[in-house]
């Protein structure tokens, strides 16, 4: 039997497309879901902001209520292979796993991570 696990509800979210902005470029590039390799179900935004490119994945902390940053970034770290994070980007620590709440006060991971920096 496949447990089932709560959808990350983002519908309270509104993306920003303000990228020509000259003091603070920033915008919304998109979004994606599918689902990890145990099942649950995950969000990706792709955003920027000030020459910086970023993903963050929000999914259900069910489960794993009390992981450590090495057993979340396991979980991420196929997903982060495809969305071509420099390998040495792809870590987590303490200070980098968030939990929220999201549109339904489901408690969601929320985790950032950098893709791209400006060419200077």
């Amino acid at each position: 039997m496949t447990k089932r696990y709560p959808s990350p509800d983002r519908s309270n979210f509104a993306p920003n497309s303000r990228r020509d902005d000259p003091l603070l470029p920033e915008g919304d590039l998109g979004s994606s879901a599918d689902r990890l390799s145990d099942g649950r179900p995950f969000v990706m935004e792709h955003w920027f902001s000030e020459g910086y490119t970023f993903i963050t994945l929000f999914f259900s902390t069910l489960e794993l209520e009390d992981a450590k940053p090495d057993q979340l970034l396991a979980l991420v770290a196929p997903l982060l292979v495809d969305a071509k994070v420099p390998e040495e980007r792809r870590s987590l620590t303490e200070s980098g796993v968030r939990v929220i709440r999201d549109a339904a006060d489901q408690p969601m991971y929320s985790l950032t991570f950098v893709v791209g920096e400006p060419p200077y």
